[in-house]
């Protein structure tokens, strides 16, 4: 007798491990997906970080060392005024204050000199750094020691020399 078709049978021991195959391709998927997520929250946390220290490495690099001043607001954040050369955006503004208000770190650039509280009618350039526990700034002659930290995140601390000092 010649059989020119698949049996019953047949047909649902291929359905079943069909089936088998397809629950462990999106088991596969799935964590796959739930990696990419983690990683890719991991990369914005390190892009983050590391604009923060480049941007503030920069400023206080090449800023003027005798025409800056820091405020302390609390035990957690500082508030820090400076003249620099370097300039994120395409205007030259070489103003720059770096203060924290609800927990955000804010950097404005401005082509006159800033005093606290800002007055309404100034043109600025305002940039915001995201959250942030901890701001402080120490500065001596020659060096600035700035240490940072966010929420549930390890402390940055880290050491900037004026690079137009005497």
């Amino acid at each position: 007798m010649r059989r020119s078709a698949f049996t019953l049978i047949e047909m649902m021991i291929a359905i079943t491990l069909f089936s088998v195959v397809m629950i462990f391709l999106y088991q596969t998927m799935a964590t796959v997906d739930r990696s990419n997520r983690f990683y890719s929250e991991k990369l914005e946390d390190i892009t983050y970080d590391q604009t923060l220290i480049k941007t503030l490495y920069l400023d206080l690099s090449l800023s003027l060392p005798n025409k800056g001043s820091i405020e302390n607001i609390d035990r957690k954040t500082d508030m820090l005024f400076l003249q620099t050369s370097h300039v994120i955006h395409t205007h030259v503004m070489p103003y720059v204050v770096y203060f924290v208000k609800e927990h955000h770190l804010y950097r404005v650039e401005s082509a006159t000199p800033l005093s606290y509280p800002f007055e309404s009618n100034i043109n600025v350039l305002i940039d915001d750094f995201g959250t942030l526990e901890k701001f402080r700034i120490y500065k001596n002659s020659t060096h600035f020691l700035i240490d940072i930290s966010r929420d549930g995140k390890e402390e940055n601390l880290f050491k900037v020399r004026h690079l137009n000092a005497e």
